[in-house]
């Protein structure tokens, strides 16, 4: 598209989109949001993490009222108010038979509940992901952490990658009755969420809560979760660091997330500022 306002909403991933390897956000990425706002183009994030963790970074990059899609997409609600526009769990039989893989493997397991986050155990990898994301994690017992009181809404499965890449096919078998997408978010990191689930469906929501027509869209991300949306948006930005897989599905590949790619991609694509 041609001029600086073709584009009307910008989805952000945040883990190796918006914030960088050391947690922290930008402040050139700061800008060229409030540049966007300054010309009316609406920014949300997209990401896998929990509202309560996303929301410090909504603060801090300052964005206006709009859509958060979390979970995956398995969440979408309004900030800073609070109302759901709509969730997807999982369906219980399929969480309980993930679950239980997981335990068996020895897999750090993940499992989101309601507000609550659940571990299996608080090792050094637990604590880094408690930390990273700022939310608080109670410790269940294998009896314990499938006794929820409403199905979860997503899982997520600690590991060193090649054990995670070594087990993947094992559960994908395991579930392939299931109505489940088993996806990498991160190298370490394996999530399992509703078929129904995936941030393109939280972007269309979104985009339709806003009247703006997918055309207008523009999406910037860095992994494999990411690649839905990607394709789905009008323009698809890959950042720098992202697997080959998904930057050939991308419009564009900007700078990785440390070379602050995604201030970049507004600027270039959204903006059409002079590059710096």
């Amino acid at each position: 598209m041609g001029d600086a306002t073709s584009y009307a909403l910008v989805a952000l991933d945040l883990d190796g989109t918006a914030v960088r390897t050391d947690g922290t956000v930008s402040e050139r990425l700061k800008r060229a949001i409030r540049e966007c706002h300054k010309r009316n183009i609406r920014v949300i994030l997209a990401t896998g993490r929990m509202p309560q963790s996303a929301l410090r970074y909504w603060q801090e990059l300052d964005l206006s009222r709009g859509p958060l899609i979390a979970y995956q997409g398995a969440l979408v609600m309004w900030v800073p108010d609070g109302e759901i526009v709509s969730r997807v769990a999982l369906p219980d039989d399929a969480a309980r038979t993930a679950v239980d893989w997981a335990l068996r493997h020895g897999l750090l397991t993940q499992v989101y509940v309601g507000r609550e986050l659940w571990v299996s155990r608080e090792d050094a990898r637990a604590r880094r992901y408690i930390d990273a994301n700022h939310i608080p994690a109670l410790v269940r017992s294998p009896q314990e952490i499938v006794d929820w009181p409403e199905p979860p809404i997503k899982l997520l499965l600690q590991d060193q990658e090649a054990v995670l890449d070594r087990l993947r096919d094992d559960l994908q078998e395991l579930m392939r009755s299931y109505p489940v997408r088993i996806f990498k978010s991160q190298a370490d990191y394996l999530e399992v969420v509703s078929d129904r689930v995936g941030k393109s469906v939280g972007l269309e929501a979104a985009a339709a809560l806003l009247e703006i027509p997918r055309e207008r869209v523009v999406a910037i991300g860095d992994a494999e979760n990411d690649l839905d949306m990607l394709e789905w948006a009008g323009f698809g930005v890959a950042m720098g660091q992202a697997p080959d897989a998904v930057k050939t599905s991308c419009d564009a590949v900007t700078g990785s997330v440390d070379e602050d790619g995604a201030a970049l991609a507004l600027e270039r694509w959204v903006l059409h500022m002079p590059t710096q």
